[in-house]
């Protein structure tokens, strides 16, 4: 019974590491971004990037993309575009997290900011942090640096009694399933192969 009533705090991991970069998956919703925004102003961060690709859940048709869109909303908030980055990811059918991640280091590789890292932290939402933060990791092995979790509060029901919410429930155990998944079953691509981005749209219509 333990176990059972912890597994939600479980779940949002809050790891922060010493970090001037800050990750915001975009798909969060807006009560989120407002988090995510608090954090960039008293964290001390050079940066912010979002991601995200096209999927359905809160998404708007003035965008082509969640990064897009987290984007528009934190300039809204007030972050400066100058300390913005909007990296989206492209649609796929594997784990989008992870896909999400190969781009944010793609980037990194390619950047001038590569010298001046110190750290990532990525901003997720509540349960789905942990495997958020395994997924960027392995992801990063390729170029290994401190990767840290922070994860927002949830405002649609609590951690601590999770299971009294049908949607409580559901993503807890939703995500429970997606962490199990994630570590059982996940195979980590060569890095730059086709199998890292594997599922894009393009590439899976030109192997039909």
């Amino acid at each position: 019974m333990f176990l059972i009533k912890n597994v939600a705090f479980f779940l949002a991991k809050q790891e922060p590491v010493s970090a001037n970069i800050l990750v915001v998956e975009g798909w969060l919703e807006s009560s989120a971004l407002s988090q995510a925004y608090a954090e960039f102003r008293t964290g001390h961060y050079d940066l912010v990037i979002t991601t995200g690709g096209p999927e359905a859940k809160n998404f708007t048709d003035q965008f082509d993309s969640y990064a897009e869109q987290a984007a528009y909303q934190l300039t809204l908030l007030g972050l400066s575009a100058k300390r913005l980055k909007v990296i989206p990811t492209p649609a796929s059918a594997q784990d989008r997290t992870y896909l999400s991640a190969v781009m944010v280091r793609k980037f990194i590789e390619s950047s001038p900011i590569r010298d001046e890292m110190k750290g990532i932290n990525v901003f997720s939402g509540d349960v789905h942090s942990r495997r958020t933060q395994f997924l960027y990791q392995q992801a990063f092995l390729a170029l290994p640096m401190p990767i840290g979790i922070i994860s927002a509060s949830p405002e649609e029901f609590s951690l601590g009694h999770w299971w009294q919410t049908s949607v409580g429930a559901k993503r807890v155990l939703v995500e429970l399933i997606g962490w199990i998944y994630a570590h059982c079953c996940f195979d980590l691509p060569v890095v730059s192969s086709h199998q890292e981005m594997w599922g894009t749209i393009n590439e899976t219509e030109n192997l039909r």
